[in-house]
C-alpha cells in the first residue's frame, strides 16, 4: 500500500510522467526557489528517476558508468 509500491504498480508511463513533472519542478525551483526547495525537488526527480530505472531492469549507478564513460571520451 506504500506509494512507491502504487507508482511501481502503475507502470512505467506512469513513472515516466511524474520524471517529466519532478523535472519542470527542479528547473522552477532553479528559476526562482530556495536552496532548500531546489534540493528537495532535486530529491523527487531522483527518486522517480531511479523507480522508472528499476522498472527496466537499469540502475543508477549504469547511469554514472555511462557519465564516466562520456567523460573518458569512451
Amino acid at each position: 500500500g506504500s506509494y512507491t509500491a502504487k507508482l511501481y504498480a502503475a507502470g512505467p508511463r506512469r513513472m515516466a510522467q511524474k520524471v517529466g513533472e519532478e523535472g519542470v519542478e527542479v528547473a522552477l525551483a532553479a528559476t526562482g526557489g530556495t536552496d532548500e526547495e531546489m534540493l528537495s525537488e532535486s530529491a523527487d526527480l531522483l527518486y522517480h528517476l531511479v523507480l522508472l530505472l528499476k522498472s527496466r531492469g537499469l540502475s543508477l549507478a549504469q547511469v554514472t558508468a555511462e557519465l564516466a564513460a562520456r567523460h573518458r571520451g569512451r
